[in-house]
């Protein structure tokens, strides 16, 4: 599942490490990060943003988490599950100005 840490902060919690921006992770293990107090709170307060495994997220809010993503190998990996072409454009922009910054 994919969890944007708003956050300008890594957030670590019961072996779970958010960085700023989107991280891919096992569902089970956010719920064992989320089931932490801190955790909990944070995410109360909206600093994550997440669906289900299970649900996908709209085109609007995976773009949304595709511009604050920074790993190139997750935005491959997301684009070769994806079909809908502006999510596909979106992963393509994103990748183009993390491997190619001057442009």
């Amino acid at each position: 599942m994919l969890v944007q840490n708003k956050g300008n902060h890594s957030y670590q919690a019961n072996g779970l490490t958010l960085v700023p921006g989107t991280n891919k992770v096992d569902e089970k293990e956010f719920e064992r990060f989320i089931s932490h107090p801190l955790m909990n709170h944070l995410d109360k307060k909206g600093e994550f943003v997440y669906g289900s495994e299970k649900a996908k997220p709209s085109a609007k809010e995976l773009i949304a988490m595709i511009e604050d993503a920074f790993d190139v190998d997750m935005l491959e990996a997301l684009k070769a599950d994806e079909d809908r072409k502006t999510v596909l454009d979106a992963i393509d922009k994103r990748i183009e100005e993390l491997t190619n910054p001057e442009k």
